[in-house]
C-alpha cells in the first residue's frame, strides 16, 4: 500500500460505538473506498482494464464526496476538518478527472497521496474507538510491513501500529532506501506518541533508544537530539491535556509554537517537532471541545504554522487552508492580515526557483480574493 491515512476521520468520533451517524457513515464508505483502490497502487496496469474502469470512478466520487458529510457552517466544526476535508475531496475530484480523460500516469502516486492524507487525520489527536473491525481487511491485503504500520494507524489501532512500525525501525538499514523508510517510520511513530497518546515518558524512551543507534540516518541524528532535550521538559510540566480546558490547551499550544519560533519561518525544520506536534494536538483538542471559541481565529493561524513546520512534500499545502480559513472566518481584521501575510509568503515562495516566481492565473486570483478580504 503506502502512506495510508488524513482525512478518513475528520472528527474524533467513535465508528464503532453504537448506530453510526451519518457523518461516520460516509466516513467509513470513503475509508472502504480508499481500501479499495489498492489493486491500483500495488498493480498500475490495472488501470488500462476497461472492466475496471467504472469500479475506479465510482471510488473516487464516493472520495470527492467526503466534504458533503459535514456542517456547512464551518465555524461550528473543529479547526482542521473543514479544511482538511476540503483539500481530500479536491484531490480526490482531481484525481477523478486526470483519470476520466485518460491520465493513467499520475493515478497511482495521487492515491498515495490520499492514503497519506488519512495517517496526518488520524494521528491529530486520541481516538476513544478504534476501527477494529478493518482488522479483517489487512488480512485480505498483501501490505509490506511498513504498509501494514500505516494500515493500523488508519484504522486507529495505534498500538498494534507501533508494534509494527518498531519491526520496521529495528531492522539494520543497507542502503538509502532502506534508510529512507526507516526515517518515515521514525517520523510516525514520533507522531503517534506524542501527538496521538500524547505520552511524554514512552516518547522518552523512543528517542533514548535510537540515540544509541550506530546506523541511524546521518540526517536524523540532530533531530533525535533535539527532540530527546524537549521531551525531557515536557516531562517535568506535567501538563494533563484531557483534563485542560479549551483555553488552557490554547496558551498551551500557543505557547508551544512560540517556543519553536514557527511564526517567523516558512521553512520545516524537524529539530522542533516534538514542539509543533504537541501545539497541534492540544490546538485540536482546544477546538475539539469549544469550536465557537474567541480564540478560534488565531488558533486557524496557529495550526496553519503547524501545519507547515510539520510539512510532507505529499501535504504540500495544507498550511494554506488553514490560513485561507482564518481570513475566510475573520475577515477586515488585523488577524486576517496577519495570515494573509502568512499565506501571501509562502505561496510566492513555494512558486520561486532559479528562474524567479510563477504563479499559476488560479493562484493569483486566489490571492486577490483572499486580499480583498483580508485588507
Amino acid at each position: 500500500m503506502t502512506p495510508l491515512l488524513l482525512v478518513c476521520a475528520l472528527t474524533a468520533a467513535t465508528p464503532d460505538a453504537g448506530v453510526p451517524t451519518p457523518t461516520q457513515a460516509v466516513m467509513r464508505n470513503a475509508l472502504n473506498a480508499l481500501f479499495g483502490l489498492e489493486p491500483v497502487v500495488a498493480h498500475p496496469e490495472r488501470l488500462r482494464d476497461p472492466l475496471q474502469a467504472d469500479d475506479i470512478t465510482r471510488r473516487l466520487d464516493t472520495l470527492a464526496a467526503l466534504t458533503h458529510a459535514f456542517p456547512a457552517e464551518a465555524k461550528s466544526q473543529e479547526p482542521a476538518t473543514a479544511a482538511l476535508s476540503g483539500l481530500f475531496s479536491q484531490y480526490a475530484l482531481e484525481t477523478r478527472r486526470r483519470f476520466a480523460f485518460g491520465d493513467r500516469e499520475t493515478v497511482p502516486s495521487r492515491v498515495r497521496t490520499l492514503m497519506s492524507l488519512c495517517f496526518t487525520c488520524h494521528s491529530r489527536e486520541r481516538a476513544p474507538a478504534d476501527y477494529q473491525d478493518m482488522e479483517r481487511h489487512l488480512e485480505a491485503l498483501e501490505l509490506s510491513p511498513f504498509d501494514k504500520a500505516q494500515y493500523l494507524a488508519a484504522t486507529r489501532q495505534f498500538d498494534k501500529a507501533l508494534e509494527a512500525y518498531g519491526a520496521v525501525i529495528a531492522r539494520p538499514a543497507k542502503d538509502e532506501r532502506a534508510l529512507l523508510l526507516q526515517a518515515r517510520a521514525i517520523k510516525d511513530v514520533l507522531t503517534l506518541l506524542v501527538r496521538v497518546k500524547d505520552d511524554a515518558k514512552a516518547t522518552d524512551v523512543f528517542l533514548e533508544g535510537l540515540s544509541r543507534r550506530d546506523d541511524l540516518a546521518p540526517f536524523l541524528k540532530r533531530p533525535v537530539a533535539a527532540w530527546r532535550k524537549d521531551v525531557v521538559a515536557w516531562r517535568k510540566e506535567g501538563f494533563d491535556a484531557q483534563r485542560a480546558s479549551a483555553k488552557e490547551l490554547f496558551n498551551k499550544g500557543k505557547a508551544l509554537v512560540q517556543k519553536a519560533s514557527g511564526v517567523r519561518s516558512y521553512l520545516p525544520d524537524e529539530t522542533a517537532d516534538v514542539a509543533y506536534l504537541r501545539a497541534s494536538a492540544y490546538l485540536n483538542l482546544a477546538m475539539n471541545k469549544s469550536p465557537t471559541s474567541p480564540q478560534r481565529g488565531e488558533a486557524l493561524f496557529l495550526l496553519g504554522v503547524c501545519a507547515g513546520a510539520l510539512k510532507s512534500p505529499l501535504l504540500w499545502d495544507v498550511d494554506l487552508l488553514f490560513f485561507e480559513a482564518c481570513i475566510r472566518e475573520n475577515p477586515k481584521t488585523p488577524l486576517a492580515r496577519q495570515c494573509f501575510g502568512q499565506l501571501s509568503d509562502r505561496l510566492y515562495f513555494g512558486y520561486t526557483g532559479s528562474s524567479g516566481t510563477h504563479l499559476p492565473e488560479d493562484e493569483l486570483e486566489r490571492l486577490s480574493t483572499l486580499r480583498a478580504l483580508a485588507e
